[in-house]
């Protein structure tokens, strides 16, 4: 069947329109040009701008839950954030429709937590061999810094060079989840 596969190809067009050009050059018209399809085919598969960011949402929770699975049952909350960090490194665009909201078109809504469910249970399953009280909190707190220092390294606000960068990242995160131990 040929939906699956074009619905696939247009997800990897959304994602590299993303990546060379933010989130202003992901229309559904050029989604279309780009798979070589008409626009009625790509509101047809996807049921508009809603559907294609929606799509992308969970493309990108699936790229990031394999790399976080692929860390091993070893891997600590550390390496976790780490992970995360060089993920919004490398896929800053995506990581922002995962974790912000640059689409007016796409709220997620509770029927979208599926896509962030393997990424959720690895966090959680990561900060209770680490943290005791309450996991959920300590997991809620610890991805707030997560996420809001990677902002301020994206933005340059982390450090002037590399190294100051990834020493502030490691020491807030070791210090956030020793307070939450």
């Amino acid at each position: 069947m040929r939906t699956p596969v074009l619905r696939e190809e247009l997800v990897a067009v959304a994602t590299g329109l993303l990546a060379e050009g933010g989130s202003p050059a992901v229309t559904t018209r050029a989604v279309a040009a780009g798979g070589g399809t008409s626009l009625a085919a790509v509101n047809e598969l996807f049921g508009g701008k809603a559907g294609l960011v929606r799509a992308l949402f969970a493309e990108g929770f699936g790229w990031l839950a394999q790399e976080l699975e692929a860390l091993g049952p070893d891997a600590g909350v550390l390496e976790v954030a780490l992970a995360v960090r060089d993920f919004a490194r490398r896929r800053p665009h995506l990581y922002e429709v995962m974790f912000s909201r640059p689409f007016a078109e796409f709220r997620p809504g509770p029927e979208d937590a599926r896509a962030s469910e393997v990424v959720h249970r690895v966090v959680m399953e990561r900060v209770a061999a680490e943290v005791e009280g309450d996991v959920k909190d300590a997991a809620i707190g610890l991805f707030a810094v997560v996420q809001g220092l990677v902002a301020m390294e994206t933005a340059g606000l982390l450090g002037s060079t590399a190294e100051a960068a990834e020493r502030r990242f490691r020491v807030t995160v070791e210090a956030t989840l020793k307070g939450f131990s």
